[in-house]
């Protein structure tokens, strides 16, 4: 038994003394290794004994080589190109100036009337449908009526003739003056009707404008004529054609020429007084141009100068 104990607390002995020298080993593996450059810093840090300077350098390389590789990358990639059975989906093509404005309109809201037990009788030819309860305008009957309305204001101001705009919401403010600063002298704006502006214009302007006649306008323009029946009935009274923006709940003959259209929407209202004043703006244009063409003929100045 002593023999065999002996034994044992020698390999014991043995294996403790072994144990750290095993230790002492790798720890200075490593510092050989490190020693011997196998030791790799992380970004933008440098190795032992590298200045600032040569790691900038360097890490400009490392960063130059990773794009070109990835260039590389991207250009061996191969083309997905699909099955005949799949075709890619094309291009969609440009809308006619039809659909771009009927698109317009109908992004606007103007097809959205009130509620169908509302809806005006005489308003039944300008009714596409009904749905959710409210009466939907149509929009292909709108947008030719819009037209004919912009090419009448482009007449009436090629022909010096005065426009209205009436516009007595707290938003139409802001799109009656501009458009009114469209047409120029050729346009006015009201935002607050006076009652008798037309009927009993002495009062408001004294006798020499009723004389030349210089008070009343060519054309009226209501962005809502159903909140404006009294302005209306002067203009009727004083041989005014008028225009209007009509809603499913109003009768749109009591306007010349009605605009089937949401009036309670402002953008429907910005959009149909923006597309006439610009027809106005464009009659303007036109005005201005023949007259200048007038002036610059010799013949007209021959004339002028026999006089």
């Amino acid at each position: 038994m002593r023999g065999s104990s002996g034994s044992a607390l020698k390999v014991l002995r043995a294996n403790v003394v072994a144990r750290p020298i095993t230790r002492n080993i790798a720890s200075t593996s490593i510092i050989q290794n490190q020693a011997e450059g196998s030791f790799k810093p992380g970004k933008g840090e440098a190795y032992p004994g590298e200045s600032p300077e040569q790691a900038w350098k360097r890490n400009l390389n490392e960063a130059r080589e990773w794009r070109r590789r990835r260039n590389v990358q991207r250009q061996n990639l191969p083309l997905f190109i699909p099955e005949s059975a799949n075709p890619p989906p094309q291009a969609r093509p440009t809308p006619t100036p039809t659909q771009a404005t009927l698109s317009t309109l109908l992004a606007a809201g103007a097809a959205l009337g009130h509620s169908h037990s509302l809806t005006s009788t005489a308003y039944t030819p300008y009714i596409y449908g009904k749905r959710a309860g409210l009466s939907i305008i149509d929009l292909d009957q709108t947008l030719p009526i819009l037209r004919r309305t912009a090419a009448l204001v482009r007449d009436v101001v090629k022909a010096d003739g005065i426009v209205l705009i009436v516009g007595t919401r707290e938003g139409h403010k802001k799109m009656i003056y501009r458009a009114k600063e469209r047409l120029e002298d050729n346009g006015y704006a009201v935002n607050d009707w006076m009652p008798g502006v037309l009927t009993n214009s002495e009062t408001f302007f004294g006798i020499e404008p009723m004389l030349n006649k210089s008070y009343k306008p060519d054309l009226v323009i209501f962005l809502n004529p159903s909140e404006n029946t009294a302005a209306i009935r002067e203009c009727t009274a004083r041989h005014i054609p008028t225009v209007g923006i009509v809603d499913t709940d109003t009768d749109p003959r009591i306007v010349t020429y009605p605009i089937p259209a949401n009036m309670e929407s402002m953008r429907t209202a910005e959009l149909i007084i923006g597309t006439l004043s610009i027809a106005g703006q464009e009659g303007r244009r036109l005005r201005l141009k023949e007259a200048e063409r007038r002036a610059s003929d010799p013949r007209n100045r021959g004339r002028r100068d026999r006089r």
